[in-house]
């Protein structure tokens, strides 16, 4: 008679098995018990309910009690011998035949149902222990976790996992395999590939027919699904897809109320499965058919964005406009950001491709969602030839405005050379300065000639934020910045609206002298999160020009370190008044260099001179005490840095590689006890 195992080896094994063993003390005890009295076991449940796991257990015991533990088919000498044997469904009739022939003790494990066993197991079924595996709980998905990455987790992380793995401890291991639990969301398990899940739908598709298979990818690519519904996308005939699917459910991959597979999990891992181009087409499918039966525009829409190609058919177009206004009315953003470039990729007539437009704009100026640079270029010369429908135009140039002032924003990795060129003209096209004057838009004539300005200002609709920017700037541009301060419109602005009139508001004081106040704002404005980007880069450069005027330029020197504004600014037009501010800097700070390309770029001539002027004699910068750690070629590598050379351009002056100017900078990060090149000028002298 065997004993139960120890607590300590239970553990021991668990840990061996990945944590998948954490709650199965039932399972295990009964398996012992069996095996103790000599009696051979049936190991079921479906996939990554730990059946494999359990068989490690097995092994365990038979070596603690003097027998030989063999796995597969390779021994069958019976005595003291235990066979192991995994995956029982996929045996041949051949292996069948030699199990059933075998006299000593087994231990089966496999995805069947022990009532209706293999043909040629029929015997060893009936007259052996039944262990099942069925799904766990919280409780385990929450030891789970924290055995794994000693840490409690949230409520919400444990039934998000749970729900995705369907109460599967192999496949919520595969998923902490992969993932750690900060990185644990809906999206990053939608996109998570499990090999062994794949392995196992592969398994399935070798034993189910033809039609089962069918339905399974159409009730994956679904979700969830009334049976006329997955008979539509399936194109298969009622009664076939009853069928079909009473085969899923016998397999253990299907469930009713509602139909749908067993687990998100393995769903994702059927659709993985799929070529792409079935997949395409089962998604075009669901949205059509959902689309005649007038199902929740949201769900339907879902499919339309999985789509890699456009539907192509007219009332596509709307409905992914009224499934994104109902995401962003549930808070869903994201979601209805999909849905909207989604749609700009369909047909749609001019009245469409206007409200598409402004609920993107909107969305990329209230929620700080990054626009891409091809959906602006695309809405901008359709909506300009169209004849700016429903003030459309306004939106996409606040956008412009608003966004185009970081090089990363649009896709482009940031670095020491800057933005491509086929970036810098993709921004100048798109940006209001360079496109056509539009007459019949009192905002964008307002920005042009200042015309106007004030009484777009005094007369702003709902949606004032295009009207807000637009008009501020062009009062701004004209030198009227004073006018603002008289304007009543605090009150009626809240969120990025009043970010704006912030920033506006700070060049205002700074050309009354109230520089206190600047200061002020400046300060409050950095020290929340605002979605609108391009009003930081405006302030930024209000609070430079004042903290020059005023001598405080370890201040304006440390702002734009915490903003991320000391590289490369793309070509909008923010961005060229904060490049003018930031040569006024470097000016001051003794550092021509970087002044000069400041003010080539920002296109301001007298400055550009006085910087070439200064080139000419340069003073001597004071250095912190971090400078005497540095070797003569730190030393002079770090000055070229300060000056605002690439590193590409360092390895060309000294002849080296730009690896090697790189292994250099980082010895001077660690001896300065910083880890970024932004941080230089903190330490050594100017940005």
């Amino acid at each position: 008679m065997v004993t139960p195992l120890r607590p300590g080896l239970v553990e021991a094994v668990v840990r061996r098995a990945g944590g998948v063993l954490v709650g199965r003390e039932r399972e295990i005890a009964a398996l012992t018990a069996a095996l103790g009295g000599g009696r051979s076991c049936v190991v079921h449940g479906a996939a990554g309910m730990g059946k494999s796991a359990l068989l490690c257990v097995a092994s365990s015991i038979a070596v603690r009690t003097g027998m030989r533990p063999v796995r597969g088919l390779r021994a069958l000498s019976g005595g003291d011998t235990l066979l192991l044997v995994d995956d029982a469904e996929r045996l041949s009739a051949e292996e069948t035949e030699r199990l059933a022939r075998f006299r000593g003790v087994v231990v089966l494990a496999g995805d069947f149902d022990p009532v209706a066993p293999p043909p040629g197991l029929v015997d060893l079924v009936a007259g052996a222990v039944r262990v099942p595996l069925r799904p766990v709980g919280a409780d385990v998905v929450a030891e789970m976790i924290r055995r794994r990455f000693d840490a409690e987790a949230s409520p919400e992380l444990i039934s998000l996992c749970l729900d995705h793995c369907g109460g599967a401890p192999g496949v919520l291991n595969d998923v902490l395999d992969l993932l750690e639990p900060g990185e644990v969301s809906a999206g990053s398990l939608r996109g998570l590939r499990s090999p062994r899940l794949l392995q196992a739908v592969r398994r399935y598709w070798q034993v189910l027919d033809a039609d089962a298979v069918t339905v399974a990818r159409a009730l994956a690519v679904l979700g969830s699904a009334p049976l006329d519904l997955l008979r539509e996308v399936a194109g298969m005939d009622s009664c076939a897809t009853l069928a079909a699917f009473e085969r899923l459910a016998d397999a253990r991959l299907a469930l009713g109320e509602p139909v749908r597979i067993v687990s998100p999990a393995l769903s994702q891992a059927i659709c993985q499965e799929m070529a792409p181009d079935l997949r395409e087409r089962l998604h075009r499918a669901a949205a059509e058919a959902m689309h005649r039966r007038c199902d929740p525009v949201t769900a339907m829409a879902e499919h339309v964005v999985a789509c890699a190609e456009p539907v192509g058919a007219h009332w596509v177009a709307p409905a992914l406009r009224t499934a994104a206004r109902l995401h962003r009315a549930a808070g869903r953003p994201e979601q209805a950001v999909r849905c909207l470039r989604a749609a700009l990729r369909e047909p749609m007539s001019g009245q469409v491709a206007a409200q598409v437009a402004i609920a993107l704009a909107d969305l990329h100026l209230r929620c700080g969602i990054a626009p891409h640079a091809d959906e602006l270029a695309r809405c901008w010369q359709r909506l300009s030839a169209e004849g700016n429908p429903d003030g459309a135009l306004d939106w996409l140039a606040a956008v412009v405005l608003d966004w185009q002032c970081d090089e990363d924003v649009l896709g482009v990795p940031a670095g020491d050379e800057g933005p491509p060129e086929s970036y810098r003209a993709v921004a100048m096209a798109m940006s209001p300065l360079s496109g056509p004057r539009t007459a019949d838009s009192p905002a964008l004539r307002a920005f042009w000639s200042g015309e106007g300005a004030e009484q777009v200002l005094d007369d702003l609709p709902e949606h004032a934020m295009p009207s807000l920017v637009l008009a501020g700037l062009g009062l701004l541009r004209g030198g009227s910045s004073r006018a603002l301060l008289d304007l009543p419109l605090r009150d009626r602005l809240v969120g990025a609206e009043n970010d704006w009139l912030v920033a506006l508001e700070m060049w205002a004081h700074g050309a009354s002298g109230r520089h206190a106040e600047v200061f002020r704002l400046m300060h409050s404005l950095a020290g929340r999160t605002s979605p609108a980007r391009g009003c930081v880069a405006l302030a930024a450069a209000a609070f430079v020009s004042s903290c020059v005027d005023c001598g405080r330029l370890g201040e304006a020197r440390e702002m734009l370190v915490r903003l991320g504004y000391t590289g490369t600014l793309s070509p909008a037009w923010v961005c060229m008044m904060l490049l003018h501010q930031r040569a006024r800097l470097h000016l001051a700070l003794g550092s021509p260099r970087a002044a000069l390309a400041d003010a080539e770029r920002a296109g301001v001539v007298e400055l550009a001179e006085e910087a070439r002027a200064a080139l000419v004699e340069r003073p001597t910068l004071v250095r912190c005490g971090a400078w005497g750690k540095l070797t003569p070629h730190e030393s002079r590598i770090v000055e070229l840095a300060l000056e605002g050379e690439t590193n590409r351009e360092i390895a060309t002056r000294f002849n080296v590689t730009q690896r090697a100017v790189e292994l250099h900078l980082t010895r001077v990060y660690r001896k300065a006890g910083i880890s970024r090149r932004v941080q230089l000028s903190s330490v050594f002298g100017p940005i």
